[in-house]
């Protein structure tokens, strides 16, 4: 299986007082407790000085780039086949950001109107169903609700592993599905929850894509 969506985003740019220089930094996808999905080449970006040196590197494997005028850069993982971990992700550039916790897995991103967006806490017996939710190879992370205009390059987040204590919040379609994937399989999950209850088709659809369209 596949990761089934992809999300574009992009990174803050910090700078240090004492050196002026601009510290690497990646999207709040990128953290401690993520799953990377298993069988494919991720792709890890983010932001850093322009023609700062940048390695990133992860279970025995290392890649290096440098970052374009704009300050952004990416480098592709080769694919890890192994399911499991934990993992260690280090990126190096003039600072070092280093995560913990990352598993390989199934990636899933939970997304679409109120039938996603719907919460563990509203479903049926769903007191049992958050009591039975200690599953530490299940991860979660959502994405808030913000309206803008404007493509954002980050967001408030970030990856936890699944417990009683924060899965009621969580899409309850997103929770079931995930944990059944992850009783059938017995791998790592990751579960990307960004639903919006009544949210337009096209808020889902790429700008460029829809001017392109004489109708919009």
């Amino acid at each position: 299986m596949n990761l089934r969506c992809i999300a574009s985003f992009s990174f803050l740019f910090l700078l240090t007082p004492t050196t002026l220089l601009a510290n690497v930094s990646l999207n709040n996808l990128f953290g401690d407790h993520m799953v990377l999905q298993q069988g494919i080449q991720n792709k890890v970006w983010g932001k850093a000085d322009p023609g700062e040196k940048i390695s990133v590197s992860i279970a025995g494997q290392s890649h290096a780039t440098v970052a374009e005028k704009d300050g952004s850069w990416s480098v592709q993982l080769d694919a890890i086949m192994e399911y499991g971990g934990p993992h260690t992700l280090t990126v190096e550039g003039n600072n070092t950001q280093t995560f913990q916790d990352v598993l390989i897995g199934e990636v899933w991103v939970c997304s679409g109107q109120s039938n996603m967006q719907w919460n563990v806490r509203q479903a049926n017996d769903a007191d049992l169903a958050i009591a039975t939710a200690d599953l530490g190879h299940i991860r979660l992370i959502s994405v808030p609700q913000v309206g803008t205009q404007e493509p954002q390059w980050n967001f408030k987040g970030e990856w936890a592993v699944c417990s009683p204590e924060n899965v009621g919040d969580f899409s309850a379609v997103g929770f079931f599905f995930g944990r059944q994937v992850h009783q059938t399989l017995h791998v790592p999950v990751g579960l990307i929850d960004n639903a919006w209850g009544g949210s337009a088709c096209e808020a889902w659809i790429d700008r460029n894509l829809l001017s392109s369209d004489d109708r919009f």
